[in-house]
């Protein structure tokens, strides 16, 4: 049997787990269902599981069909017929909760409709802007969400990868001094405007953040600096300002940093660069 992930603690405990992943300045491990963390400065090392080694006749590999799966992932389906798949899933009496990446986050069970685990999916079901974006924020789940959304509403994902950087450096639990929230900054008011239940999920943040950027798009005639300008001082100011960008410092800034960043993204794909956070 192969031994589990071992957390080794600086007071001496060593914990067992199925999963081990980071999250900021904390370690965060599965056991069956139990989701659990440590202070990073609580944990002296992780140990991984080493391939146990066989004592029996060695026996011909069967390769695999080209057609097979290639990984198998949790699918959570939502009242309404909404799907999110993950890396791991688990249930509480009241809640699901779900990882994708380094991230996790939960939601009501009255939302949810059922659970299917063991789905097997291929590379065809992946995003097609995976194959082609070249981008990565460390996290690959969360690279799934920004090139899925790009797909499903028709907005660059690498537009929505830099908006995001921009706005909270990939930490899903961002809030900002103005009460902005989550991934792609929604303020509450518009996130309830945009249908999303929980601002702080990673699937609902970042597919309410790209449909915002669509319709501010569609808004200014595929502008993307005033789309950019309405996005960080909302749609208002930009009309109030004669369809301009607001001549706020920051709204600039933001503006000049994000089209920039944009532009050199563009140069990095076309010479076959990877974008990292």
């Amino acid at each position: 049997m192969a031994r589990a992930d071992e957390l080794h603690l600086i007071d001496g405990r060593v914990i067992e787990a199925e999963e081990v992943w980071e999250i900021a300045d904390s370690i965060w491990y599965r056991q069956g269902k139990i989701i659990a963390s440590f202070a990073k400065t609580e944990v002296l090392r992780i140990t991984k599981p080493k391939p146990a080694l066989s004592t029996s006749p060695s026996t011909p590999s069967v390769s695999s069909d080209s057609s097979a799966p290639s990984r198998k992932i949790s699918r959570i389906i939502l009242k309404g017929g909404t799907q999110i798949d993950a890396d791991a899933v688990w249930e509480s009496a009241d809640r699901v909760g779900y990882r994708l990446g380094k991230m996790q986050t939960f939601i009501d069970r009255s939302d949810v409709e059922r659970v299917l685990r063991e789905v097997a999916i291929t590379e065809r079901e992946e995003p097609s802007s995976n194959s082609s974006l070249r981008y990565t924020t460390g996290h690959r789940g969360l690279d799934w969400l920004i090139a899925s959304s790009g797909d499903k509403y028709g907005v660059d994902p690498t537009l929505i990868y830099l908006v995001m950087r921009e706005e909270s450096r990939f930490n899903h639990r961002a809030v900002s001094r103005a009460g902005a929230r989550g991934l792609m900054q929604l303020m509450p008011a518009t996130a309830a405007r945009l249908g999303v239940r929980n601002i702080h999920d990673p699937v609902e943040n970042v597919d309410a953040g790209a449909r915002y950027l669509r319709t501010l798009l569609e808004m200014f005639g595929g502008d993307v600096n005033l789309a950019l300008a309405a996005y960080n001082a909302g749609e208002g100011a930009v009309l109030k300002y004669g369809r301009r960008i607001p001549p706020y410092r920051e709204t600039m800034n933001y503006v000049w940093r994000i089209n920039t960043a944009y532009r050199r993204a563009m140069a990095a794909v076309a010479s076959g660069d990877v974008l990292k956070q």
